[in-house]
């Protein structure tokens, strides 16, 4: 169980960094459609059927929740930490069927009552989730029995010889590598995972590497903190921008890899 002081930092730290990021962000997709095409990845390892009642979990503006109500009909309740993150999303979802809503991921409950639902979809947001355990328990507690749980991952830079490009890239503009760019590793959330599926799968969704992109994507205040975390946004900023540009050789050549998984609770009796 995680330190319930240090999981309440880094909850204040995640949200105000993207109380600073519904703008860039939305640039960012606009120009890009990332999120979009990652959740039809997610969507499609957790086999999500027309209309389901899905709850997105660190939803942010909404992407994913567009995407779900627009391409497959489902009912959508989306949660995050991020007031701005939810004000900026209300007003771009609008016209849809769709209700978002300020809360604590690890503490489903207490935001969405006795509702139920079929699917819990984490689209990019696990990672930042101190304690993937608690997470993964209160959607269980949220879900109808047989419901799924998926959820997509940080990014990873792939060279064409299988090179880690994000080392790549520090080496060249001469920066220290972070302590670690993830608060919760691909393999705590899996293991979370299958603590609480019958039934659980990996994947993956790739698109080319594309230096440009990058630094856009890692400009966002809230991507910025998690390659410079002690530095101020512009500052971050600018080092983003020479991390990604300084790697422009590998366009066409690597591979953004996003990493899935997803699983199914017991058919009876709720969570295994």
């Amino acid at each position: 169980m995680t330190d319930d002081r240090f999981a309440a930092r880094v909850k204040a730290t995640v949200a105000g960094n993207f109380d600073c990021s519904p703008g860039p962000y939305q640039d960012f997709e606009g120009r890009y459609r990332f999120f979009a095409d990652l959740t039809l990845g997610l969507v499609e390892l957790m086999e999500v059927r027309p209309g389901s009642r899905v709850l997105d979990v660190g939803c942010g503006n909404g992407v994913s929740a567009r995407v779900l109500c627009e391409n497959h009909r489902c009912l959508v309740v989306g949660v995050d930490l991020s007031a701005g993150m939810i004000a900026d999303g209300r007003r771009r979802l609008a016209d849809l069927d769709v209700r978002l809503l300020v809360g604590d991921g690890e503490h489903l409950g207490e935001v969405v009552g006795d509702e139920r639902f079929d699917c819990v979809m984490y689209n990019a947001a696990l990672f930042v989730f101190p304690d993937p355990a608690r997470a993964l328990a209160a959607a269980a507690a949220v879900l109808d029995p047989g419901g799924a749980i998926g959820f997509s991952f940080y990014p990873e830079l792939v060279g064409p010889d299988g090179d880690d490009l994000f080392v790549t890239g520090y080496e060249r503009i001469g920066a220290p590598l972070p302590k670690k760019r993830v608060i919760t590793t691909f393999e705590d959330a899996f293991r979370a995972l299958a603590d609480r599926c019958v039934e659980v799968r990996r994947g993956t969704w790739e698109r080319p590497f594309d230096s440009a992109l990058l630094a856009d994507f890692f400009s966002i205040p809230a991507q910025s903190a998690s390659l410079f975390p002690r530095l101020d946004i512009d500052a971050r900023r600018d080092l983003a921008r020479r991390l990604f540009t300084g790697l422009a050789d590998f366009d066409g050549r690597g591979i953004i890899r996003c990493r899935l998984a997803a699983g199914r609770v017991a058919a009876r009796g709720g969570a295994s």
